[in-house]
This record gives structure tokens, C-alpha cells and sequence, in this order.
């Protein structure tokens, strides 16, 4: 398939509208390449007492009360964390919110937005690294393995492991691609 073909099919499996009634929201930048779909990911920074300390993620976070929507809160996270302005860029469409496995209540909703050329990106003190993962590459990679005590499935990619959260978003991905 190639890859703006990709992209319309993700997109047609995508919801119109946001969950308002979720914590936090991630951004699942999309760029074509020539035969792909490849996907932003970053790694956090080392921090006590966060849950997701050193993981591979999507850019975002938690809504805060100055957000006036979910809309808002990615835009502000992804721009502070990155540098990446979102504020003017117009949504694919938007993923059903998951729970974290690590807080419970915690419901973050997925927004997609797509790109032609990849952003320029400025790593802030949150994040130590990013890679643009293509998703065939990432497909290939599944495997099983122990990351902070839990067992499960994983990608590995560019030396790094992407569990939890951010897998279980990826499956999905994959799985409107498939489907």
C-alpha cells in the first residue's frame, strides 16, 4: 500500500471528535516516506517519581485548567517539548482514548496529525531523544520482553524498546492498517 493510501485509511478509522472527558492527550505526528508512514517518537527524561521516566512515548501530556480543550493541551505540551507548532495544524482525527496501566484513572486521548516534510525538532529538558519510527519497521520488531518488572510484548526500534501506553497506540495504528 502505499504510503498516502496508508494515510487515508488510517485516517477513515480515525473518530471526528475528541473525548473532552480525558486527562491528557498525545500527538501521533505522521509523515509519508517513500513507501511508509513514519511516526515521531521521544524518549523522557530520566525523572524520580515519574512513572514514565527514560520510556519512548508520544509528545504530550496532562490538560491543565488554562487548556480550553484537548486541542489545546497537545499543542502546548508538543510545542513546549519539542518545539513543534501544532497550534495552526488541522487534526487527521482522533483515536479512542486508552487508559494508562500505571494510573488507572489516567485517559489519554490520541490526536494524528499529519505532515509532507518532517518538522524541524528542539528537544526541551522532559525529552533525550526522538526518532521518526516507519511503521513497517516497527511491525517487524515485536517481540517479548521485561521492562520495569512487567513481562509482555514490545517493538524494539532504533535501540530503544516501546511498551505500554505507546504500544498498545501503535497496535492500534497497525491494526486499522491491517484491517
Amino acid at each position: 500500500m502505499r504510503p498516502s493510501e496508508s494515510l487515508e485509511k488510517l485516517a477513515a478509522g480515525l473518530r471526528a471528535g475528541l473525548d473532552e472527558e480525558a486527562h491528557a492527550a498525545v500527538a501521533i505526528l505522521v509523515k509519508p516516506n517513500d513507501d511508509d508512514l513514519e511516526l515521531l517518537l521521544v524518549k523522557r527524561a530520566e525523572a524520580t517519581g515519574d512513572p514514565w521516566s527514560g520510556d519512548m512515548a508520544f509528545p504530550g501530556g496532562k490538560k491543565m485548567p488554562e487548556d480550553r480543550s484537548l486541542v489545546d493541551t497537545v499543542a502546548r505540551e508538543v510545542l513546549e517539548e519539542t518545539g513543534i507548532d501544532l497550534r495552526n495544524a488541522e487534526a487527521v482525527g482522533y483515536m479512542e482514548p486508552l487508559f494508562s496501566s500505571v494510573r488507572k484513572n489516567l485517559r489519554v486521548q490520541p490526536i494524528v496529525y499529519s505532515f509532507q516534510e518532517k518538522p524541524e525538532v528542539h528537544l526541551n529538558y522532559e525529552l533525550t531523544k526522538h526518532m521518526w519510527a516507519p511503521l513497517n519497521a516497527l511491525r517487524l520488531s515485536r517481540c517479548q520482553t521485561v521492562v520495569k518488572g512487567w513481562e509482555g510484548p514490545v517493538f524494539r526500534i532504533g535501540g530503544e524498546v516501546v511498551w505500554g501506553l505507546t504500544y498498545r497506540m501503535l497496535e492500534k495504528i497497525l491494526a486499522m492498517l491491517e484491517g
